[in-house]
């Protein structure tokens, strides 16, 4: 072998070498890395388990909080409600400064009932025992239990407030105690219980006047007692998001709302008056038949200001008066006269009367409604079904041709005016009711008239009026205009499928002329208390049915014609929670760490 061959034997072996040398490194190098994937995946699997242990192990204490709020909860209310005393084991670790008592959340209870400022009832702090994690809480507050995570709020336990056939009881349970609490916990009275009301002492007394009826509640957890009183209570119920605060208004509607007279005029400063050429005043009863069947001389009529009847007017039925009754001209009564203020009428006044004329204690108003009016308009200008119907646009009601309709809903509009053409309202599917914030005008044949067997409303807020210049009346601001050959028709006149609703001061105008009369089948419930402004007026037309305002007039040929069929059947209802009576108690607890 010559030295050439034993060069090259030797690179050969070299590089042969090298190459054995480099797969024994990639070996170490794989395995490292394996070493590392695993060590990797196992801290990933340590982590994510710890994670997940915390998470279960957080999840099992916020558990056993509420289990242990709900138990205290439970003594604080048996403290509250007679028992002396109540010691609560609540099993959390309390010792870390976890379990705390805050002077935080109170309750307000309010009554405005329509003729002056409104009344607190009550206004107490609530007070808190609250569990806290990170960011979430549980807490025992009124009386109910709830949890919060940092995002909104929920009820786990009810707090005390029933509301049930138009009664609200609220036994407040107020909570007050040392900042810093252990895990045992003892709860006592912290006073005897407070009536609120009814309260003979302070002038509470059951039913609440007309008006309303508000609850407000201040609280981290306002968002789940507003989702409560939602669930719980039909109450018009609101929300102050910066002000943690919740507020439930339930409705008062007046005391007297049975129908006992056609014509009901409630101003005591007032006049009801039957004047005029033709004026006339009788009755029917529709749930037996339509007028032209059932029509008689059983009109009455009361007011708590004074009657005056003048001209040939005649009253087929009995008049009744809070203050005094003035007969004139060859007007007629062909029933009864009652009268309350002096003077009393005289001989010939009497001989007007076909039975008796008699002194009585006087006629009771009815409160106004400007409550329920203004909040159930807003209401329903928030939440309508103007959308399911082409009849309404921005709020305007339009009209195809000459006739519109619309069918079971809640619509909200800023007037109806009809110059000559026509709506329907189509109760078949169910009731019909309609929001008008300034006026109805019918005009030149413009009519309304309901289908169907539900009933149709007219809500009428009367924010702005129109101005109608009724031949003979003067130019007058009114929210409800019925005029010349235009009508408001319920077939058979059953009144008790219309019904317009008005506050204190809304004016109604049903007036039409010689040739061309005005009618309108239904009810007007506009009472405007003892001073209330408000008026009806009719004139050369007639309405079947039934009115309730401050003043009425039943002028030249107009009538009044008292539908039966209302008497005793139909009261007013809201459509909110409605309150006929009303329980506020004040319970207070001292919470203590045991020891």
């Amino acid at each position: 072998m010559n030295a050439d061959t034993t060069q090259r034997s030797d690179e050969t072996a070299a590089t042969s070498g090298g190459r054995t040398t480099t797969r024994g490194q990639s070996e170490v190098i794989a395995v490292v890395l394996l070493l590392v994937i695993v060590v990797l995946s196992l801290s990933v699997l340590v982590a994510s388990g710890t994670t997940a242990i915390v998470e279960t192990r957080d999840r099992a204490e916020i558990g056993a909080a509420e289990h242990a709020l709900a138990a205290f909860d439970t003594d604080v209310s048996a403290v509250a409600f007679g028992q002396s005393r109540a010691t609560t084991d609540l099993g959390l670790r309390a010792n870390d400064g976890e379990v705390r008592y805050h002077d935080t959340g109170w309750i307000r209870v309010a009554v405005d009932n329509e003729t002056s400022a409104e009344t607190v009832v009550v206004n107490e702090s609530l007070g808190t025992v609250e569990y806290r994690q990170g960011e979430t809480t549980v807490a025992s507050q009124g009386g109910g239990v709830w949890r919060s995570d940092g995002d909104g709020s929920v009820l786990l336990s009810r707090p005390e407030f029933h509301y049930r056939d138009r009664t609200l009881t609220l036994p407040v349970v107020s909570i007050d105690g040392e900042t810093g609490l252990t895990s045992r916990l003892d709860s006592r009275p912290d006073g005897p219980l407070t009536q609120q009301y009814p309260n003979r002492t302070a002038g509470f007394s059951n039913p609440p006047d007309s008006g309303s009826v508000t609850v407000t509640v201040q609280s981290a957890y306002y968002d789940a007692w507003g989702r409560y009183f939602e669930d719980e209570t039909d109450a018009i119920v609101t929300y102050d998001h910066v002000g943690e605060r919740v507020t439930a208004t339930f409705v008062v509607l007046p005391g007297h709302t049975t129908f006992d007279a056609g014509i009901i005029a409630t101003s005591s400063t007032g006049e009801l008056a039957v004047a005029g050429t033709g004026a006339y005043v009788n009755s029917y009863d529709s749930s037996a038949g339509n007028y032209s069947q059932t029509n008689s001389a059983n009109g009455l009529i009361q007011s708590a200001g004074d009657v005056t009847a003048t001209g040939d007017s005649l009253v087929d039925g009995d008049v009744k008066s809070g203050g005094t009754v003035n007969l004139q001209g060859s007007t007629e009564i062909n029933g009864s006269a009652y009268w309350t203020q002096a003077p009393e009428p005289d001989s010939t006044e009497k001989s007007k009367v076909a039975g008796d004329v008699e002194r009585i204690d006087g006629v009771r108003s009815v409160m106004p409604i400007d409550t329920f009016v203004a909040t159930y308009a807003e209401q329903v200008k928030d939440e309508n079904d103007n959308d399911e119907t082409s009849a309404i646009t921005d709020d305007q009601l339009t009209t195809t041709g000459s006739s519109t309709e619309l069918d079971a809903g809640r619509y909200y509009v800023h007037n109806v005016t009809l110059d000559g053409e026509s709506m329907t309202l189509n109760t078949t599917d169910g009731d019909v009711t309609v929001v008008v914030r300034d006026y109805v005008k019918l005009e030149q044949g413009g009519n309304i008239t309901v289908e169907g067997d539900g009933i149709a409303r007219f809500v009428v807020a009367g924010e702005n009026d129109t101005t109608v210049s009724p031949t003979g009346l003067g130019s007058k601001a009114v929210n409800f205009h019925v005029g010349k050959k235009s009508a408001v028709h319920v077939p058979g006149e059953d009144s008790r499928s219309f019904r317009v609703y008005g506050t204190r001061d809304f004016n109604a105008t049903i007036a039409g002329s010689n040739s061309k009369k005005a009618t309108f089948d239904g009810l007007v419930y506009a009472p405007a208390g003892t001073d209330g402004s408000g008026f009806v007026y009719i004139k050369q037309g007639d309405l079947y049915g039934l009115a309730v305002t401050g003043n009425l007039t039943v002028g030249q040929y107009g009538a009044a014609h008292y539908d039966y069929g209302l008497k005793g059947k139909t009261r007013i209802r809201s459509p909110f929670s409605e309150l006929e009576q009303l329980y506020v108690t004040v319970h207070r607890v001292q919470v203590e760490s045991e020891g």
